[in-house]
């Protein structure tokens, strides 16, 4: 075991001085660090082997000096001006990256699992190609119904839809008599609620959203994670886990189209308030007038067109070769 991995194993300040070439004394005026190995907590306390320093402490860092030999300092100390400086902070900037690219890449370099992400967004984007066609006609059919679902969407207002009519002589009496109205003017109109419009959150689709989709599946798959960068490594787990949510909110978006593109929906949609001419539009609207009024396939069909299997760029052939020779080298070790 080399001195790394017998670094990850130091669990006590007995299991620290137990590691080979330690020192417990370091002046840094005569030797410098090297780097850092990794870091510890421990529940009692030890001290901080610099000779300027030796304050006790629960959390430090395990370092390699330059004659390399292997000691232990405190994680903040090491950076102080008469101890390692700015060789201290830049080497625990790197034990960080070093960490955290330990924790990212088994997700990046798991295959089969950015092939499903990529097979959930090819499903979400071919379940909603024929919605965003259907609320593109729909937003050129029905602007005034458009504008007002979108002003209750963006104000937080409900979805409600009510009738107002004016109540009978008779009716206000009644209120009157009965002590719930004061006056006449206030008990005039009534509202009924005559039902809830459905599925308005489908107006969130459109052919930029899926398109760009399937773009950065594309291109989470076609990126190689061991040769990038600490930022766009993040940037490249970012997306390995937004990705399966982002499909699954277009596919429940397509759920709530269902929902919108119905004969009750459009009846309740003519009750807002619009001209008339909006009105008998929305009082004759079909799906089907919807999909024969607009037949342009969406900018990115070229890509729904594609085989289920259609073939990788060669970045991508390269790296799943790679990535299937890792494969195939991890097998052989687990064997043995």
């Amino acid at each position: 075991m080399d001195i790394d991995q017998l670094c990850r194993t130091v669990r006590t300040p007995a299991d620290l001085r137990n590691l080979p070439g330690y020192v417990e004394k370091v002046n840094p005026a005569q030797v410098g660090l090297r780097r850092v190995i990794w870091p510890y907590g421990f529940l009692s306390e030890t001290h901080c082997a610099l000779t300027n320093c030796g304050a006790l402490h629960k959390a430090g860092v395990i370092i390699e000096l330059e004659d390399g030999t292997i000691s232990n300092i405190g994680h903040i100390c090491g950076a102080d001006k008469d101890k390692f400086s700015s060789k201290f902070t830049a080497e625990m900037l790197k034990l960080s990256e070093s960490r955290r690219r330990e924790a990212m890449l088994p997700m990046l370099l798991d295959r089969p699992a950015l092939e499903g992400t990529e097979r959930k967004v090819r499903a979400a984007y071919h379940q909603a190609e024929i919605w965003v066609r259907r609320i593109d006609a729909f937003i050129e059919s029905c602007p005034e119904a458009v504008r007002e679902l979108r002003r209750r969407i963006n104000s937080g207002a409900s979805m409600a839809v009510f009738d107002v009519v004016e109540r009978t002589e008779s009716e206000v009496d009644d209120l009157i008599v009965s002590g719930q109205a004061r006056n006449r003017a206030t008990v005039r109109y009534k509202e009924t609620q005559k039902g809830v419009i459905r599925g308005a959150t489908a107006l969130s689709l459109t052919e930029q959203r899926i398109s760009s989709l399937w773009r950065r599946a594309d291109a989470l798959l076609a990126a190689d994670p061991q040769a990038i960068e600490i930022a766009g490594l993040q940037k490249l787990f970012n997306e390995s886990v937004h990705l399966p949510e982002d499909a699954k909110r277009i596919v429940d978006e397509c759920e709530a189209a269902r929902l919108f593109f119905t004969t009750e929906n459009f009846a309740l949609l003519a009750m807002l308030p619009m001209s008339q001419n909006g009105r008998d539009v929305l009082n004759a609207l079909t799906v089907g007038k919807l999909d024969k009024s607009n037949t342009v396939p969406l900018a990115h069909k070229a890509l729904g067109n594609v085989s289920e299997n259609r073939p990788l760029n060669k970045k991508q052939r390269d790296f799943h070769r790679k990535m299937e020779a890792i494969t195939r080298a991890a097998k052989r070790t687990t064997k043995r």
